[in-house]
């Protein structure tokens, strides 16, 4: 009997989809790909003929151009098991590949979670893909904190260590903002980042929806100045136990305060109470989605370590 039976299915419910045999990347759960691209996505898993659950699984999206792995999200592509046979990782690519091809689209596209997130799947991956023929189309430095017991403070440069400092003697407060008022946080991002030149990764409306509709996973921390907002970020619950650090924003006001290191400083503490391994900073783009120095830079002050995050394209 062979090991992994092959499923493809097309938007299917809870009830239909066969269990992660892990927690996964809640990218790549039914509730989020539902509400990516009007909910009309393709799953492909291999079911552990023994355990009955998912070993591996790629939900994938066709559009107008090309199949791609997420539609709307920060990644998506190929999720599997530590203990998964490389055997039935090659009849995985095949069969994706085989699928892909059924759209009649001239590439497939696959945007990797960053290497960090699981090194050893990441590098599996990598080498499988570059075997089967797809080819690196980008690749970013991701920033990351290793979450340990040693204080916040003593990982960061002198120069984030007084802006930290300037902050609490100012009497600044972090806070996790349970039930924000959803018009406040979208209004606060868009009209920051619109005074800084930043452009939206989201539609207001789009982030609005998000944070309406997943509020367990979708958190909002800030910073105050007694009622008023120096910095706010939206985070991400990836997995028990990573944080993806989502959609930040300073009121301009603060410059010379910098409160998005207490932000991040408070970040930090959050994830050490919560038993949270991972805070994921992201990558350091600009709007036209070249790196920025600065931004990276202002990442590494803080301590921060860097992973690749890679995209890769196969043409059908």
């Amino acid at each position: 009997m062979e090991s992994h039976r092959f499923l493809l299915q097309h938007n299917p419910h809870h009830v239909a989809t066969p269990k992660f045999h892990q927690d996964g990347f809640f990218f790549n759960e039914i509730d989020h790909l539902g509400q990516q691209a009007d909910g009309h996505f393709y799953l492909l898993t291999a079911v552990n003929q023994l355990t009955q659950q998912a070993d591996i699984r790629c939900a994938f999206f066709s559009q107008r151009n090309q199949v791609i792995s997420p539609a709307e999200a920060p990644f998506g592509s190929i999720e599997f098991a530590e203990t998964l046979p490389d055997s039935v990782l090659d009849q995985f690519l095949e069969v994706l590949l085989s699928s892909a091809r059924l759209f009649k689209k001239p590439t497939l596209r696959l945007v990797n979670y960053p290497d960090c997130y699981a090194p050893q799947q990441a590098n599996r991956l990598t080498a499988k893909l570059f075997r089967h023929g797809f080819r690196l189309v980008a690749s970013h430095k991701n920033a990351y904190l290793p979450i340990s017991n040693r204080p916040f403070e003593q990982a960061i440069q002198p120069q984030e260590r007084r802006r930290l400092r300037a902050c609490q003697r100012a009497n600044f407060h972090f806070h996790h903002w349970v039930n924000p008022v959803l018009a406040d946080v979208v209004n606060f991002i868009t009209d920051t980042r619109k005074t800084l030149g930043h452009r939206l990764t989201l539609s207001p409306e789009r982030l609005a929806k998000l944070l309406d509709t997943f509020p367990d996973k979708f958190l909002v921390f800030c910073v105050t100045d007694g009622s008023k907002l120096a910095a706010l970020a939206i985070t991400v619950h990836v997995r028990h136990d990573i944080l993806y650090y989502f959609m930040p924003a300073s009121n301009p006001d603060y410059r010379t305060f910098s409160p998005m290191v207490m932000l991040v400083n408070g970040l930090f503490t959050y994830c050490q109470q919560h038993k949270i391994q991972l805070l994921d900073l992201g990558v350091s783009l600009d709007n036209f989605h070249n790196p920025k120095p600065s931004l990276m830079r202002f990442k590494r002050n803080l301590g921060a370590s860097e992973s690749p995050k890679l995209i890769f394209e196969k043409t059908l």
